[in-house]
């Protein structure tokens, strides 16, 4: 059975990935850190399971891998979903606790899951999928921190893909651009109206748009590896 966790499978754009991942059979393990009551109910309407624990914490990770793994017979796909912005400001204004938790999150959060769940790929081998920014392809003024995590996930990506190769273990990346979520319902009329004079295809993304570049990663990829996929509308071009 083909079985996939997603980290931040809760939020909006994981919500998305799980339900499109389930859809094309596949078992989900949603994983939330606080929102567990949005989990379960997620993972109750697809068929899949809610599975907590603190991506910043390597024993929690470890378990909670271990638990996904045993309630589903193994790990084909890992999908690195969760991630957490910086607010917008220059980089003289950003503390240091600001950014330890970006990078935590973002990159340390990363390389935990893929430690763990890598194992369980070794023998049949496997699909991760992670989850960047067009902003770690190019930068953005006034998000230099989080800027930098995307970058080092798009760079960790590529090492990774190479890695485990030889164990047909497939790693790529979505760099997604501007996906309409509650995350940006705080941006003025006029704000949006400014951001979406930036993409050349007119429209903002979507959150089903992320989920099928994801399942097309999963599914469909069988010489796709070390690839960031840029994902943005034509916004930014490299």
């Amino acid at each position: 059975m083909k079985n996939v966790l997603v980290t931040g499978g809760s939020g909006a754009i994981g919500s998305a990935i799980c339900k499109k991942l389930a859809s094309m059979g596949y078992f989900v393990g949603v994983h939330y850190n606080s929102n567990r009551e949005k989990a379960e109910n997620l993972a109750k309407e697809i068929g899949g399971i809610a599975v907590g624990f603190d991506l910043k914490n390597a024993e929690q990770v470890k378990n909670g891998v271990l638990t996904f793994a045993k309630k589903a017979g193994g790990i084909s796909v890992l999908v690195n979903n969760a991630g957490i912005a910086q607010k917008i400001k220059a980089l003289l204004d950003v503390s240091e606790e600001e950014f330890d938790g970006v990078f935590s999150t973002n990159v340390k959060g990363v390389f935990l899951t893929c430690r763990e769940v890598i194992p369980y790929m070794l023998e049949n081998g496997g699909n991760i999928v992670n989850i960047s920014s067009m902003w770690g392809l190019v930068g953005a003024s006034c998000e230099s921190v989080y800027s930098a995590t995307k970058g080092a996930i798009n760079s960790f990506t590529k090492a990774l893909a190479k890695e485990y190769a030889s164990a047909n273990i497939k790693v790529n990346a979505v760099a997604a651009g501007f996906i309409d979520t509650p995350m940006n319902a705080n941006l003025s009329e006029e704000d949006r109206a400014i951001c979406l004079d930036d993409i050349p295809l007119g429209r903002f993304g979507t959150v089903e748009d992320v989920a099928k570049a994801v399942a097309f990663l999963c599914d469909e990829n069988s010489f796709i590896t070390g690839e960031i996929l840029n994902l943005s509308g034509g916004e930014v071009i490299v």
